[in-house]
């Protein structure tokens, strides 16, 4: 496995990151093994079977308060290649690579900045990439009882996926919200770290209540889902707004198939119960039988 970390870092021969890369990925296993002792961790739904010959761009949800799966346990299927064939490239916040160590993790998982130029050029030699299109916005809503999926106004990452005719591939990260409890009255002190850091960080409870212990989220079964493709069509340079709308509210519809047919199974049943809500940052109203 660590000589596709080199290719991807561009080394040419093992060394020490070589073995980093080795122990780092020995931690992914005790991390997912322990979760399996704790709760269920599997992956499933249509889109393992997608076309292994196309590109995507995969959409994953929730953010969370922390992207804990996405880090610990989806940026292994990234590194195996699961399900698109091929190593896939997570996009994240450029401030993300300012903090030590973590930025050493997103380093050796092949991320990259969420950036315009860097996304096109990526799409434009064929790589697969991930990406969170909610960002702090919906980091700073994270609730462990609310299901929630935020969009852009411009959304971006679909004139993206259709300028490069990359399809989108849906992924729910079932359990990521629960890793956690949110502390509710301390919005404040969210908005100071961010407006000091540039980070956006909830305050939250983890495993035996201990405050802000990333590293020992709750007991929780993880499950990811990924759904079926959703074609956007011929590669066009600069897509209308109309055609811009026309996939969204295709992707809408496909991400909430794959969330109320899991969600029973794959959430505490409160939780399930509740829905998703699904949240236009352009204020636009969402179609009642996707709503």
């Amino acid at each position: 496995m660590h000589a596709r970390l080199f290719k991807l870092r561009g080394c040419s021969q093992p060394s020490c990151i070589g073995l980093f890369c080795q122990s780092f990925s020995f931690g992914f296993h005790c991390v997912r093994v322990e979760a399996a002792i704790q709760g269920e961790v599997s992956i499933g739904g249509e889109g393992l079977a997608c076309d292994r010959s196309r590109k995507y761009m995969i959409v994953w949800h929730p953010h969370g308060f922390i992207t804990w799966v996405p880090f610990f346990i989806a940026g292994r299927y990234a590194l195996d290649a699961q399900p698109c064939g091929e190593h896939w490239f997570p996009v994240v916040a450029p401030v993300l690579f300012r903090v030590p160590i973590f930025s050493e993790m997103l380093i050796i998982l092949g991320a990259r900045r969420v950036d315009k130029k860097v996304i096109d050029k990526m799409l434009a030699r064929g790589d697969s990439i991930a990406i969170q299109p909610g960002g702090v916005k919906e980091q700073a809503q994270s609730s462990e009882k609310q299901e929630q999926a935020f969009f852009p106004a411009r959304l971006g990452f679909v004139r993206m996926a259709i300028r490069h005719g990359v399809d989108l591939l849906p992924a729910y990260f079932f359990g990521e919200n629960q890793l956690y409890k949110k502390v509710e009255g301390f919005e404040w002190l969210s908005k100071l770290i961010n407006k000091t850091t540039g980070m956006t960080l909830p305050i939250v409870t983890s495993r035996f209540g201990i405050p802000m212990g990333g590293l020992l989220p709750i007991p929780t079964p993880i499950h990811t889902r990924y759904g079926r493709p959703v074609p956007v069509g011929p590669p066009e340079p600069d897509p209308s707004d109309e055609r811009v709308e026309e996939v969204f509210l295709k992707y809408l519809a496909e991400l909430r198939r794959l969330f109320d047919e899991h969600a029973k199974d794959c959430l505490p049943y409160d939780v399930a119960q509740r829905g998703l809500r699904i949240v236009r940052l352009d204020g636009k109203p969402v179609p009642e039988d996707i709503r």
